[in-house]
Formats: structure tokens, sequence, C-alpha cells
């Protein structure tokens, strides 16, 4: 089968960090760590494990740090090369092994990708799987498996970037038929982003700022307006069109880095905080937002987040920035700032029970969410133009686009 793969071993590496030194679009192809190439299509492990034909395969803001190989080495051991792409999903069950009884070929699915302890195998489970934390999986390099966080981070699976991956059941959630393919897809993301808006859940009346106009950003915006809709959300983004959807998803103000002469200082209006101009460098914010989503890779996004949280409060991370040399933690103290970080999806109270943030983001896009949320999926490419997908993908200067996924044209239907 075709597939998008990423082989991480030192002569590809160096090669692939020596040519895009030169030019982004020198950091995929032959020889790189990042190419499209035939691949043999993935095996059950287990008879209790399914085959699925993908549909369509998110490219996620993840996946672009890694081409661009600006992911931390230290997270290398949390994968095995050479690997398909893809952790973001829908599809069609091919092939179900002779233990699966709850779904049948034909179904259409999404896989929650995270490679925990289950899928692996491994009885009894890590005290954080037991606990409904499996984001925090003490077994990604152990189990039947070879070493990996995620789908489309494992030599063993596949993954969306190809037209064939591979599950464990219990990763299995069946879409509905009022739930599109590019409404779907989002599945993966959304739940990433209530499970950290569940975990660090604003109060009613609270004022909430979101950085970040991305595909996270949005939906992180898109999923307080569901959970916590008392609460007063800002989303401050780069683009106007980035703004248009955060305004549809919910957001009550709008801050727009390109089109301010002072991001500052309506951030500061619009949280009630006064700003002070410190003998050199930025300037800093007395009160500020009660709580702040960083939906941003960058040290520049935490810095401001820092600065814009008012004493007190609580900033969460959901960017992956691997590191932070121009941040300045002096707010973090001076303010006793809270500031946690967001890994994936677990399971959290919310209205009186206990849910996976998966369930509970099928259960919204069901519910009618999924008209609102597909639109993000501006783009479609078939894999073999993987290069102009990418290239969309880490500049939204030209065209706007938010999602831009993969369309496996061979797909079942």
């Amino acid at each position: 089968m075709r597939a998008v793969t990423f082989d991480g071993t030192i002569p590809k590496y160096l090669t692939s960090r020596a040519t895009g030194a030169l030019s982004r679009k020198l950091l995929t192809g032959p020889g790189r760590c990042t190419n499209l190439m035939n691949v043999t299509v993935p095996v059950l492990p287990g008879e209790d494990w399914v085959r699925i034909n993908t549909r369509l395969g998110g490219i996620c803001g993840s996946d672009i740090n890694l081409v661009q190989l600006h992911v931390s080495p230290s997270a290398s051991p949390f994968s095995s090369f050479p690997f398909v792409f893809g952790h973001e999903n829908v599809g069609v069950i091919a092939e179900v092994g002779r233990s699966v009884h709850d779904f049948l070929p034909g179904e259409r699915v999404v896989v929650n990708p995270l490679l925990s302890c289950v899928p692996r195998g491994i009885e009894p489970p890590c005290g954080s799987c037991a606990s409904g934390k499996p984001s925090r999986c003490e077994n990604f390099t152990g189990g039947q498996l070879a070493p990996g966080m995620l789908l489309g981070t494992t030599r063993d699976l596949g993954g969306s970037w190809g037209e064939y991956y591979v599950a464990h059941e219990s990763q299995l959630s069946q879409v509905p038929d009022s739930v599109s393919d590019r409404a779907a897809v989002l599945l993966e993301p959304f739940a990433t982003a209530l499970s950290a808006v569940l975990a660090t859940i604003p109060a009613a009346g609270e004022t909430v700022l979101v950085i970040g106009g991305g595909t996270i950003g949005l939906l992180t915006v898109a999923a307080l307006h569901a959970l916590t809709p008392e609460a007063e959300v800002t989303a401050l983004v780069r683009h106007g069109f980035q703004a248009e959807h955060a305004e549809r998803l919910g957001a009550g103000h709008l801050v727009v880095t390109k089109a301010s002469r002072d991001y500052f200082q309506e951030l500061a209006t619009l949280s009630g905080g006064r700003l002070l101009r410190p003998i050199l460098g930025k300037r800093i914010q007395i009160g500020g937002f009660d709580s702040t989503f960083v939906c941003v890779g960058s040290d520049g996004a935490i810095d401001d987040a820092l600065r814009f949280t008012n004493a007190g409060g609580r900033v969460v991370l959901l960017g992956n920035v691997a590191a932070l040399p121009k941040v300045d933690w002096t707010p973090l103290w001076m303010k006793e700032i809270t500031l946690r970080g967001s890994l994936c999806y677990n399971i959290h109270a919310h209205g009186g029970a206990r849910q996976h943030s998966f369930a509970l983001g099928m259960e919204l896009l069901a519910g009618g969410l999924a008209g609102s949320l597909e639109t993000l999926v501006t783009h479609l490419f078939p894999l073999d133009r993987y290069e102009e997908a990418l290239a969309l993908a880490w500049s939204k200067s030209a065209t706007p686009s938010v999602k831009i996924a993969f369309q496996n044209e061979r797909a079942s239907t």
C-alpha cells in the first residue's frame, strides 16, 4: 500500500536536517526522514484487533513539528521506526479478528489512537490506566507492540496517512450516520480539547483566553462553549479567517494580532487589567484572565499567556513545544500561576458521571456540533500530493486553511 512514512534513523535524520536547513521543500522525499513509499499492509497483532481502510487522515500540528524535525529527541524512545504517519483518522472496517464481536466489516469507525496498557495487552494495567488516565500510561514502550504512544508513531500498526491501519477493538468508536467524515476526523483533536477543558474547567462567569486559531485552538473554543457556556471566552488569533471560525464556535471576544495595533492593550481592556512597562522587554499586566489555554507550540505564546493571566490563575499548555528559550518565567512565581500540561484524552467527571473525552466528543458531534465543526476541514489531498499538503499546513498566509487531511481515493464506501 502507499503511505507517508517517517524514518528517524541517524543517517536520514542528519541528511534531513542538513537539507532542510536550506529549504523546507528538502525535508521530504527519497533519502529523507519523511517520504511517500510502498509499504506492507499491517497485519492484525491478535484476534481482538481489526484492520481499517482509511477514508480521511488528518494532519496534526505535532506531525508538522516532526516533519520539520522540531520535536525533542527526548521523545524518540516513545516511537519505533519506520512508521506510517497519522493518528487523526476515520475509516471503514475491512477485517475483524475472530474475537471481535461488537464491530463488523463495513462499519465506519474512528480509532482512539492512544497505545496504552489495554491495546498493548498488559495485565494488570499500570496505575494511571487503572485510574482512568491512560495518557499518563507507564507502558508506551512495552507489551505486545513496538514502542509508540499513538497510532502513527509505531512501526507495527500503520497510520491514517496510509491506505490501511490496524487497531484494538477497545480503541474503536462507531460513527453515526449523522456525523460526516469531515466531522469524524476531528474527533481525536476535539477529544484532546475536551480533556484539557474538563481537567481545568472554568466556573460560570470566569474569563478565559484561548491563544491560537489553529485546529486545537478553535476546538478548545468549541469545547468551552459546549461545557461551560457561561464563561467569557476571548480568542487570540493571527488571521481574520480564524477569528470568523472562533466567533462561530462560541468566542465572545476576538483579538487578531495581524490586524491589531496593540493586542496587549486590547487584552488588558477585555480582562480588566492594566499594563506596566519594565525597564526592558515586553509590558507586564496587573490583573488578567482567570484561565488561559495555550494552543500554539511556541515560546512566545507561553510568554504571553503568563503575562495575560491573573494572579492565582491557571495556564493550560496544549501546544507541543520542546524548548522555551524566550520565556520570562517571572509572572509564574510573581502571580502564583498554576501551569499544567495536557496530553491527549482521559476519563473525567462530567454531568454527575465519569466519561471518556472521546465518548463525550462523539456524543456532542452526534448531538449537533458536527455541522459546526466539519467546516474546519478546509482542504483534502490525495496521498501522492503529500508535499503540497504539508506545505499548505505549515504556511497559512497564502491560503486560509485550518484542518488539512489526506483522502484515500480507494477507500471503502
